[in-house]
């Protein structure tokens, strides 16, 4: 009865939804296209870009207007000849090639941003291959169960036609009814993990989660490949990982506030132009004063520096130490966990193969062999059941090892950038 439930939810849910199968690679375009994360790392670039042109330019000059040197005693400005308006223009330069390494600075965080966010788009899609492969798996187990249940609905009817002629005792016909009632059970613990499977494709596809999967696998011929190659250090490849390059791009951009804090011994300048007009007249001709014209310009020399901007360089370089020490340790993880999922591919297909060769085939055989010994009186009904149970074990193992190694492998194709 459960499973009649969860069949009806899904037909429901499906009833205005396209018919088209859903494909694999329609489901990663599709959460690609709906992933927030990617108008955050589009912001987070234009935001460094903008910051890079702003923090380039010279700071705002200053302009300065005023009076100056007027007498307090009368307030005149035109009876004391210092007294004049005063229009003055300054004007700040930055320390060496600050300002070059500024925009430099952060046109390495865009790089690293646009890194971030590749590695996002392979996390997401390693995401939603995990979750396509589970739902294959778990619709596939369903229709397995359904197929094992008419067969033996029909042992069941011919159990209750020999049972009618005498042939069958009636507790083989309880026992044969109670485990007929344990695929229903079965079939809806599988088709509840589904519908939770689907629930959390459905965010990240939207409706579409819940139609039919189309039922062709992928082959990644490229990551079987690599992963039949016999190696352990993977360096070369992991360097081009996006999440790697990320993390060298950090290494750069503290290279760069390195070379940032080495500005600091260098000085920095100041230049001030200033115009003064007088209103007062020359006491012995009558004509008006000459205006006047002033220019300075001041330096900020750094002689103590054991202090400040030793110690600035010394962050810096300490924080260079840090990113690459990070990008190391990333490395190693990186190589161990790809290293483990290759161990993890590599066996489960030889499972596989062991299943085929023999598991599956002399399942099928205990079954035949046990039937026909059961309506020659030479078996009683428990070993039937368990060895259909046994066969039905062996199937529903096969395809999740399937199922399993194509996770494993979207896992290394994870660290091919794939």
């Amino acid at each position: 009865m459960p499973s009649k439930f969860y069949l009806g939810l899904l037909a429901l849910l499906t009833l205005n939804v396209n018919a088209q199968q859903l494909t694999l690679s329609v489901a990663e375009d599709i959460a690609l296209q709906r992933d927030p994360s990617a108008a955050l790392y589009r912001a987070q670039q234009a935001s460094f870009k903008a910051q890079a042109i702003s923090q380039s330019q010279l700071a705002d000059p200053m302009i300065k207007l005023g009076l100056a040197n007027v007498p307090i005693d009368s307030f005149s400005l035109s009876d004391d000849p210092m007294t004049q308006f005063s229009l003055g223009l300054s004007q700040q330069f930055a320390r060496g090639d600050t300002l070059e390494l500024n925009a430099k600075g952060f046109s390495l965080q865009t790089q690293q941003s646009m890194h971030l966010a590749e590695n996002r788009q392979l996390e997401l899609k390693l995401q939603i291959r995990e979750l396509w492969f589970d739902i294959r798996f778990t619709r596939m187990a369903q229709q397995i169960l359904v197929k094992n249940q008419d067969l033996f609905r029909q042992n069941v009817t011919n159990l209750y036609r020999q049972f009618e002629l005498g042939y069958k005792q009636n507790q083989d016909l309880i026992k044969a009814e109670l485990e007929l009632a344990k695929f229903d059970d079965k079939i809806s613990a599988f088709a509840q993990q589904e519908q939770a499977l689907r629930g959390q494709l459905v965010s990240w596809v939207g409706p579409q989660a819940f139609t039919d999967l189309d039922p062709q696998l992928p082959q990644w011929s490229q990551s079987r490949e690599y992963a039949q190659i016999a190696q352990v250090q993977h360096y070369a490849l992991l360097a081009n990982h996006p999440q790697v390059l990320a993390a060298q791009q950090a290494i750069d951009v503290a290279k760069n506030t390195i070379a940032t804090a080495n500005q600091s011994y260098k000085p920095a300048f100041k230049v001030d132009i200033g115009y003064g007009h007088r209103e007062s007249m020359d006491m012995n001709t009558g004509a008006s004063r000459s205006d006047l014209i002033s220019g300075f310009v001041t330096m900020n020399v750094p002689f103590f520096t054991s202090n400040r901007q030793d110690q600035v360089v010394i962050a810096a370089t300490q924080g260079k130490g840090m990113k690459q020490a990070e990008k190391d340790l990333l490395l190693i993880k990186f190589n161990g966990i790809l290293n483990g999922a290759i161990a993890n591919f590599n066996n489960t297909e030889a499972r596989m193969q062991r299943y085929q060769d023999t598991l599956l085939v002399q399942a099928k055989l205990n079954s035949a062999a046990v039937m026909q010994g059961y309506q020659a009186n030479t078996n009683d009904f428990e070993q039937v059941i368990k060895a259909l149970m046994d066969e039905q074990a062996f199937e529903l193992e096969y395809h999740q090892l399937h199922f399993q190694s194509l996770k494993t492998l979207a896992r290394i194709r994870y660290f091919q950038a794939l």
